[in-house]
């Protein structure tokens, strides 16, 4: 029944288009809803003991600790249905009275291409990588940041050696080294990056620097003499490297590593990129303006997209100087 269930959400959630599932827990219920960019839609109200036994199924299938409910958790799986092969990217936490909630984030598939609103926008960000050193890939929650990553990575590291560091693996690529986090035996960001060095890779992706300990791994790996490619929640480009600096990495050692930023965002479901290959803390939003308005004169969005857009980037430049 539970697994049923299961596949019938994934099926909705498909075709819903949505890129997250929320089983979160309610008085006595599991409410269910999708997300699909800013839009969220609600599916279902479950019983307490489906919608446990839901998170449960899920969570076997991702090899997490099924008794474990307090703790946040993270995994990933592959699951079969309708003749195709979704992965799923799992994340769970129990709130104060130990009920348990659940967030499975819709992997996009390894052929899926990438569509942008301005053509040219690859092909610049591919021409930026040109030399060795640190890049990092910023933007929204489902915005297509390890996506675009591993893209560029087979475009410009085709039969290479490409080491990717991940918690947990999001994409399965077959022609990557990949590598996943598990403390309890040691494999720490900053052990698989010491480990993943001694392979003399070309690239190490590592998937995402979330402390100070994994900043100064990548930090000292591409002062070695590496290429790294990595992700940073910022709203700008600028807030990247404010936000590094935030994590004690001293100013000197982020200048002479960081070789390129590249922001990405969703707009009306193609992308938007911008970047920058110096100059960072200064960066503004011109840039990003003149895509929307080209977008807005071209017919792609509309001036109530384009205007949101704005209004959005002007009330977080504030805190945050742009998000672009």
């Amino acid at each position: 029944m539970v697994q049923k269930i299961a596949t019938q959400l994934l099926l909705s959630a498909l075709d819903f288009g949505a890129s997250d599932v929320y089983i979160l827990p309610t008085e006595e219920t599991f409410s269910i809803s999708f997300r699909h960019s800013a839009s969220r839609k609600h599916y279902a109200v479950l019983s307490e003991s489906v919608g446990q036994s839901l998170i449960s199924h899920f969570k076997f299938i991702a090899g997490m600790n099924v008794g474990e409910k307090r703790r946040t958790q993270l995994g990933s799986c592959s699951y079969v249905i309708a003749a195709q092969t979704l992965r799923v990217r799992l994340s769970t936490v129990g709130d104060f009275q130990n009920n348990e909630s659940l967030v499975l984030r819709i992997l996009p598939k390894e052929d899926q291409p990438l569509l942008f609103w301005i053509e040219t926008d690859l092909l610049d960000v591919l021409s930026l990588i040109d030399r060795r050193g640190l890049y990092l890939f910023s933007g929204p929650v489902g915005s297509g940041k390890t996506t675009l990553m591993n893209h560029i990575a087979k475009e410009k590291f085709f039969e290479r050696q490409v080491i990717t560091i991940e918690d947990p693996v999001e994409l399965v690529s077959p022609e990557f080294l990949q590598l996943q986090l598990n403390e309890t035996i040691g494999n720490t960001y900053d052990n698989l990056i010491k480990l993943s060095l001694r392979h003399m890779p070309d690239l190490v992706i590592v998937g995402e620097i979330r402390d100070q300990e994994t900043a100064r791994a990548v930090i000292r790996a591409s002062l070695t003499g590496y290429t790294v490619f990595s992700t940073v929640h910022a709203r700008s480009i600028s807030g990247v490297y404010a936000r590094l600096l935030e994590l004690g990495i001293d100013s000197s050692e982020l200048t002479n590593a960081l070789s390129g930023i590249v922001y990405q965002r969703l707009i009306g479901g193609k992308g938007v990129l911008t970047y920058a290959d110096k100059n960072f803390l200064n960066h503004t939003a011109q840039t990003w303006h003149n895509k929307i308005e080209r977008l807005v004169k071209s017919g792609g969005i509309s001036s109530d997209v384009a205007s949101s857009e704005k209004n959005t980037r002007q009330t977080t430049s504030q805190t945050d100087d742009f998000d672009a």
